[in-house]
């Protein structure tokens, strides 16, 4: 073979190293692919399934309620009082006729939508809302029972983290929790059965119902701050240990809606503050 002739050969001979060498590069490539997938639904599937995982009694500050409350000692603080009373039509309780589990719920249930007690009204949520910093979260411990066909209590304050819901009835219930910031959830729950641990991590609003029998509705009220109370008897209120400034302060009822007003708090002083639902 002529000089030319192997020249020639040698151009045209195939680089296989060039080619080996792109294959690994290759599959090297779609394995780190392959990881960055994994771990992207791994994270997924974590956002997804994190709520349900936070242990029994562990309460955790979501991060958007810590960025805007900060924990505080509380140096001459100043108290609100008042009172939340009802002027309006008298209130009367609408009648549901029990279907099923009679002998634990009864033939007919009363639901008053507005509870009034000495011409004031209880159970509705007072607080403080554009305060930033103050006392730390001081709550009831967060728990909800399902008991003689009813939630106990109508209306539960809990800080945004876990809570409990109970079923000591002898009869199975459901909760359905409607939220706009929180997931939805919707379980049965029979007698007898272990707590069921439920997690709010946003403030919120959030109805619980039960869906076998259709009267049982509550509240869960997720507070931003610690500055939330429920009106007693005669409507009364107290929110203590404010630190001085102005705010607005508010107050819900699920039948009757919200109003707000504005309040200044001094050092050592009670600042009152009522509202009166039902007048103009």
């Amino acid at each position: 073979m002529q000089k030319d002739e192997r020249d020639l050969l040698e151009v045209l001979k195939p680089d296989f190293h060039f080619e080996v060498a792109n294959q690994e590069e290759t599959t090297m490539t779609r394995k780190r692919n392959a990881i960055i997938f994994s771990l992207f639904v791994l994270v997924g599937v974590a956002l997804i399934l994190l709520p349900g995982l936070i242990p029994d009694g562990v309460r955790v500050v979501s991060a958007a309620a810590a960025a805007s409350y900060t924990i505080t000692q509380v140096s001459g603080g100043g108290t609100i009082a008042g009172k939340i009373l009802y002027s309006g039509k008298p209130v009367r309780p609408k009648r549901f006729p029990v279907t099923q589990d009679v002998s634990t719920c009864g033939k007919t249930r009363e639901v008053y939508p507005v509870k009034i007690e000495q011409g004031g009204v209880t159970e509705a949520v007072v607080w403080l809302d554009d305060i930033t910093g103050g006392k730390a979260f001081n709550f009831p411990e967060p728990v909800m029972d399902q008991k003689n066909c009813e939630f106990v209590p109508h209306v539960l304050l809990i800080q945004p983290g876990a809570m409990k819901m109970l079923n000591t009835d002898l009869c199975s219930h459901s909760i359905h929790v409607l939220s706009s910031t929180n997931r939805e959830v919707n379980l049965s729950i029979p007698p007898k059965t272990a707590p069921t641990v439920l997690t709010l991590m946003r403030p919120d609003q959030a109805m619980v119902r039960c869906e076998i029998h259709k009267w049982m509705e509550a509240y869960v009220i997720v507070a931003k701050n610690a500055y939330y109370v429920l009106s007693g008897a005669g409507g009364a209120y107290t929110l203590t240990d404010v630190p001085p400034g102005k705010y607005h302060i508010k107050v819900w009822q699920e039948t009757l809606g919200t109003r707000t007003q504005e309040v200044t708090v001094e050092t050592g002083k009670t600042a009152t503050v009522s509202f009166n639902f039902g007048s103009k």
